[in-house]
């Protein structure tokens, strides 16, 4: 794509800052959870203090799912280093409400993503995004939250993004992931698929697409909210912007339903940065936790 064609997907002023030496950072910023007035509520507060995870020359960081358990409050997270673009989980501690250095916890050759934390059979498991591979690879915990194993690889030649726990039956477990428009990959569609257990081994069923038509609006941004109205969570990106918004959407059968709530960079206007965009969205029982979007200036880009 030549620079003008890329300056018209991303905007005249977007594409001009970028042009200049501006770069987008991806980080992750939590708060404290209050009942009630979460962020997903229409009362929710936008003046929330939040603390948001420092880039480095090294690293970046996005895609936070919080996970809760033997009292600790974690976060494992997308690392992204800067120099090779590839991405591995790593994980944070933040049950002081402090963030703490995230660590490496899964690292392989291939880019590593929105890590699904789900418990089964007294275990827990994670699927994070895997697909530049073509493939979904499943982990089992050995020593929470630090030390995981391989468990299985499955969907080989698939590009699945962003796999969600669907539905449970029967000690089964549903997911809805997403596939990408060969032709653009801000567009997607969705893709089901199911794990089951037959003793001590793990079968895979692919229950096959869901959706046909691929939409800016057809991307998973974290785990299934069970309220009294059940909710998933939707990233909408628009033609320029990956991860423009977070979409709160009523849980239907098979995907996602009518909009109940949508969260805009506009309504956060005190993490330090503007905000490009917001995506991926996760709570515990005191914190919730966003992806953010936002430019810095790089000096060194036209050099590099």
């Amino acid at each position: 794509m030549n620079i003008v064609k890329k300056m018209k997907k991303l905007g005249l002023k977007l594409g001009f800052q970028k042009m200049i030496g501006y770069e987008a950072i991806f980080s992750c910023a939590f708060c404290e959870r209050e009942p009630g007035k979460e962020l997903y509520q229409g009362n929710f507060r936008r003046d929330k203090k939040f603390q948001v995870l420092p880039h480095s020359e090294e690293y970046w960081y996005a895609d936070p799912l919080l996970w809760e358990k033997d009292g600790k409050e974690v976060v494992f997270l997308e690392r992204v280093d800067r120099r090779t673009g590839l991405g591995c989980i790593a994980c944070a501690d933040i049950t002081e409400g402090i963030w703490q250095k995230p660590t490496a916890v899964i690292e392989e050759p291939f880019h590593m993503s929105f890590p699904m934390c789900f418990e089964w059979g007294n275990e827990l498991y994670m699927i994070p995004e895997t697909e530049m591979d073509q493939a979904v690879h499943l982990y089992r915990c050995v020593e929470f939250p630090y030390v995981w194993e391989s468990a299985g690889t499955f969907m080989k030649g698939w590009r699945l993004v962003d796999s969600v726990v669907w539905r449970r039956d029967d000690g089964n477990v549903q997911f809805l992931a997403s596939e990408y428009d060969p032709k653009d990959d801000f567009y997607t569609r969705y893709h089901a698929y199911e794990l089951r257990r037959a003793g001590e081994q793990i079968d895979f069923r692919d229950l096959g697409r869901v959706s046909d038509e691929y939409t800016l609006m057809s991307r998973m941004a974290g785990p299934v909210i069970e309220d009294e109205v059940s909710l998933a969570i939707i990233q909408r990106s628009t033609p320029g912007i990956y991860g423009y918004s977070v979409q709160f959407r009523e849980k239907g059968e098979q995907m996602p339903g009518r909009i109940m709530k949508e969260l805009l960079p506009s309504d956060f206007t005190n993490m330090g940065h503007k905000l490009l965009g917001v995506h991926t969205y996760s709570r515990s029982s005191h914190y919730e936790m966003l992806d953010i979007q936002y430019l810095i200036y790089n000096k060194d880009k036209w050099r590099k």
